[in-house]
């Protein structure tokens, strides 16, 4: 039986429920241990996780069920699901080949996975040293920024208007990192809105608490995802391709060494990531302390 699950305040969600009727089977941990199995070999089957991407998203889904209870899983399946559904359409609709911008396309591996789940990760831990709803509220917020930030990314790219700068407001590229539009903003609410909505639901009664943590989660994750376009404009590094006159985020193409534009070298796309998801989930947590 899961002793800290069971420590996470019940609620009348189905949730609440549902962990209060499982975490009390013996083979509880052997069952949740069988359903991450499938959902990661699942997702790696479907080409959506590299081996370590799946290895590392067994292990940022297990342990935040494990110890919030299905609450945590349903909202980063949420995530999950809906950025994978968003990301296809995208795809079919979009006339830019991001794939000759961005560093990383198609599966994703251990180091993305552990960039925007880490902190829900910790968050999730923090709680077995102390039943703190501030973490459950850090952990929503890490949740809801990656959402934000993926939202953004695979809706804003298809605005019928050219993106601008998030900095000076001038017109850039579709797709490079530090590009905003209204389209993608409106995305990025949404995705945290309805993150904020699944954890609130599922952890806190219906009131005055529930819209507390929804905002405070909403707010998070999208201070977290403008950060990151920030952080993108200013510190990820950007390079030139000489042969199609771009700017990309790829330090090599066929084979080519590209000279660096702006930004720091080492710091790419997955660590803009990190330090934005890790900026929102701080910044919840020290909001949540007055919660």
């Amino acid at each position: 039986m899961s002793t800290w699950a069971l420590l996470v305040p019940p609620t009348s969600s189905l949730t609440s429920l549902f962990d209060r009727w499982f975490f009390t089977l013996d083979g509880a941990p052997w069952i949740l241990v069988g359903v991450m199995g499938i959902v990661a070999v699942g997702a790696f089957a479907a080409r959506q996780l590299t081996f370590g991407g799946a290895v590392a998203a067994f292990l940022v889904g297990f342990f935040p069920t494990w110890i919030l209870g299905f609450g945590a899983l349903f909202s980063l399946l949420f995530f999950f699901v809906a950025t994978v559904i968003l990301g296809k359409i995208s795809k079919r609709l979009r006339r830019v080949d991001v794939e000759r911008i961005h560093q990383k396309t198609g599966r994703r591996d251990m180091v993305q996975v552990f960039a925007n789940g880490l902190m829900a990760l910790l968050a999730a831990i923090l709680f077995t040293c102390r039943q703190n709803p501030a973490y459950i509220i850090m952990f929503g917020a890490a949740v809801g920024e990656a959402a934000s930030d993926s939202f953004a990314s695979e809706v804003g790219i298809l605005s019928k208007h050219p993106p601008v700068s998030i900095l000076t407001g001038r017109p850039m590229d579709r797709g490079l990192s530090g590009a905003i539009s209204a389209l993608g903003l409106v995305a990025a609410a949404l995705g945290a809105l309805l993150v904020a909505f699944v954890v609130s639901s599922s952890y806190f009664e219906v009131g005055p608490r529930a819209v507390r943590a929804a905002s405070i989660i909403t707010v998070a994750a999208l201070f977290g995802c403008l950060l990151d376009s920030v952080l993108g404009i200013t510190l990820q590094a950007h390079y030139w391709d000489e042969t199609t006159k771009r700017i990309t985020e790829k330090p090599r193409i066929d084979g080519r060494v590209l000279p660096l534009e702006r930004g720091i070298r080492w710091i790419d796309n997955d660590m803009v990531n990190f330090i934005a998801n890790v900026s929102s989930a701080l910044l919840a947590l020290a909001m949540a302390s007055f919660f």
